[in-house]
């Protein structure tokens, strides 16, 4: 169980998450394990076994403060929120966005073109910093193919093609994601692609906790400005999909939940001991592992880089609100493109 920011994390099975007065508690049977002003929580997550009392829940759907739920894997399962307060007039200018080519091509050039800018910087840093030749040259080689990518997006109007490059980049993206880790040898290092529902070994439980955490976060960001998470531009609709929250946090895949899983690795802070094999070969992270990846994930949500726009050092957390607002910007059209957070690693 992990404070986080203005996030409430809870992960102890069989705990209860209940309203004292003001003040959050988190019990296990007789046991108190965390108290935490109300004032000082801005959304809770509960991981794996959590319950939530009825008037916990009733104060913070009326107060606007989101409570989410995830299961043991990290998948999301459910969001409750109070009313919508969200302008009706922007939300309305985000749907007709989704229906004019000519306003949602430049949003998601600009998508794709962040994801991929900011997963090239990860890869030169790690090109630089690692001492294997064989390493440097195959992430420099993906590297290259990638900036060859974002030279032409601006020229490229399909939709369809933009989705392309984005996949595409991705999978260069993984082919080389292991030449990150100081050292290949290890069972938390075996990795052959992304495997997904359920993963099927340690690193992809762990990018998937992640990204699950991170969409939790982009879904608030995107929830906060007005705007509908449901209805996004490079990500397809489909019914209970956060699309827009996923538009969002692809820009911070590399930087947020990758990095966290990178330093995991390298610092030996996560091993094969954090990871358990389940029947039918998935691979489910244990509490002690999660407790550690919350915390190296809230420290990275604390770590200041300069945003572009702002030109100024801004926390990594408060940049997807940031973004958000940017975004809501572009669909207002407030006479301004969106600009994704161009990271400089």
């Amino acid at each position: 169980m992990t404070g986080m920011r203005n996030t409430l994390y809870v992960q102890t099975d069989g705990s209860v998450v209940r309203l004292q007065g003001d003040t959050v508690l988190v019990t296990k049977n007789k046991d108190t394990l965390m108290q935490v002003p109300l004032i000082h929580v801005e959304s809770i997550v509960g991981i794996g076994r959590v319950t939530f009392s009825s008037p916990l829940l009733e104060r913070c759907a009326r107060d606007g403060r989101a409570v989410a739920k995830m299961n043991g894997f990290g998948r999301f399962q459910y969001r409750l929120e109070g009313p919508k307060s969200g302008n009706v007039l922007l939300r309305t200018a985000q749907y007709d966005t989704l229906l004019s080519p000519a306003r949602s091509v430049p949003i998601i050039q600009a998508v794709v073109a962040g994801k991929v800018y900011n997963a090239r910087q990860v890869l030169l840093r790690a090109a630089r910093e690692t001492k294997r030749q064989s390493s440097q040259e195959s992430l420099r080689a993906v590297t290259d193919d990638m900036a060859k990518d974002i030279r032409r997006l601006d020229k490229v109007t399909d939709v369809q093609v933009l989705r392309g490059i984005e996949g595409i980049n991705a999978k260069r993206y993984f082919s080389v994601f292991a030449h990150q880790f100081s050292s290949s040898i290890g069972e938390v290092t075996d990795f052959d692609g992304r495997s997904r529902r359920p993963p099927q070994d340690p690193l992809n439980c762990l990018l998937s906790f992640l990204y699950a955490v991170l969409t939790n976060d982009a879904t608030s960001a995107i929830e906060s400005v007005g705007l509908d998470p449901q209805v996004g531009f490079l990500h397809t609709l489909r019914p209970g999909r956060p699309s827009l929250a996923l538009d969002l946090m692809e820009e911070f895949r590399p930087i947020l939940a990758d990095r966290v899983a990178v330093t995991l690795v390298n610092r030996k802070q996560i091993g094969v001991e954090d990871f358990e094999k389940l029947p039918g070969g998935a691979v489910s992270m244990t509490d002690a592992g999660r407790k550690k990846v919350l915390s190296t994930y809230q420290d990275r949500k604390g770590h200041e880089v300069i945003h572009p726009i702002l030109g100024k050092k801004v926390p990594l957390g408060q940049q997807l609100l940031v973004q958000a607002r940017l975004l809501a910007r572009a669909v207002r059209r407030d006479h301004v493109e969106y600009i994704p957070m161009y990271y400089k690693g």
